[in-house]
């Protein structure tokens, strides 16, 4: 192997392959990212057995060839180089030469035909949407997977085709960990055509996260048995899905409820950040009492002091006293974008919907705490 690649090109290569690799691992092989220059391409592909990360990057290639090396040297390495252009070779005993300016590297590495083979691919369907809607759906769910390993329900999203009221089909995506719920959605061309409960893995999506750069971008996502595949121009990302049988979530959206509540965003956010440093360390609660045109939060803290803040609202409906974990609050403001923010409540005890105003493709449910 024999080429030349731009050196921000090889560091943005390797860099999103630094979040699929296994640091901590027996298998030293799944440390590797496998080089593989073939036409006019520089191949980059990481596993940690889960999670297969393909991406190709232009480069100019003189000898074709593989050879797979540690992902972490080899990216500490192209970050530490200067000159715009990299040249990599390889040489006897399975070594890598990364030659740049009058730098010069010699790394062992492994034979390209010791790396894991990709996963293989048994696509029942497919659709397509685009990178800014599958972004943001991932925003506004990942905070609320499950990280309990014992809930295996749980440890990922749902995704599902939903109809909304003009009865268009939608793409959903749906997580909760038990004590709150999001669901956000977009629309989308194709055939979801699932017949088995799925769920996508934590890691998977935080990464494919990572890797929508565009919001034009169109990203094609199959589906297998046991295994999607998320695919845009020069990059694809194979995940193993979890196993598990995801709950029925619409039976835990309240209906009826009676309060309604308006609050501005950011003077919202900025309270529960103050409120939330006296909050108790343990379950971070925080006292919310919804008056007229008013919310009071308290939080006392029996090692640190405690602290009361009032922020305007707009109230419908009866007064109401309750409690809630201060951070679901902040997860659901750092995830979404909006002036305002509309909560409805039921009583002390039920759970609270969180809304965007004038959006209907986004849903957040969080459970009361007993004060």
């Amino acid at each position: 192997m024999d080429l030349h690649i731009q050196r921000d090109e090889l560091i943005r290569g390797l860099g999103r392959v630094q979040g699929i690799v296994e640091r901590r691992t027996t298998n030293q092989i799944l440390s590797h990212v496998l080089l593989s220059a073939r036409g006019d391409n520089l191949r980059l592909t990481a596993t940690d057995m889960h999670h297969t990360l393909v991406g190709d990057h232009p480069s100019r290639v003189i000898e074709e060839g593989e050879l797979s090396v540690d992902a972490g040297t080899l990216f500490q390495i192209v970050r530490a180089l200067t000159e715009p252009t990299i040249q990599l070779v390889t040489g006897k005993g399975n070594r890598l030469t990364i030659i740049c300016g009058k730098a010069r590297f010699n790394i062992v590495g492994t034979n390209g035909d010791e790396f894991p083979p990709l996963p293989a691919r048994d696509d029942q369907t497919s659709l397509t949407v685009s990178g800014g809607d599958l972004r943001r759906m991932i925003e506004e769910t990942l905070f609320s997977i499950s990280t309990d390993d014992n809930r295996f329900d749980l440890n990922g999203a749902h995704m599902e085709e939903v109809t909304n009221e003009g009865g268009e089909p939608r793409l959903r995506l749906v997580t909760t960990d038990g004590s709150r719920l999001s669901w956000s959605e977009s629309a989308y061309e194709g055939e979801f055509r699932m017949g088995r409960t799925m769920l996508l893995p934590r890691k998977g999506l935080a990464e494919l996260r990572k890797f929508i750069e565009n919001d034009a971008d169109t990203w094609k996502i199959a589906f297998g048995e046991r295994s999607a595949t998320f695919t845009t121009t020069g990059t694809t990302l194979m995940v193993r899905l979890v196993e598990g049988q995801f709950p029925d979530y619409r039976q835990v959206l309240p209906m009826g409820l009676k309060r309604r509540v308006v609050i501005e965003r950011d003077r919202f956010l900025g309270a529960l950040k103050r409120v939330g440093i006296m909050a108790s360390d343990r379950n971070h609660s925080v006292s919310f009492a919804f008056e007229e045109d008013r919310v009071i939060l308290t939080a006392q803290n029996v090692d640190s002091g405690d602290v009361r803040e009032e922020i305007p609202a707009d109230l419908e409906g009866a007064p109401l006293f309750t409690g809630f974990n201060v951070r679901y609050f902040q997860d659901i403001l750092g995830a979404t974008r909006s002036e305002k923010l509309q909560l409805e409540l039921g009583e002390a005890l039920d759970p609270c919907l969180v809304r965007i105003p004038e959006r209907q493709d986004c849903l957040f449910v969080v459970m009361p705490m007993r004060l």
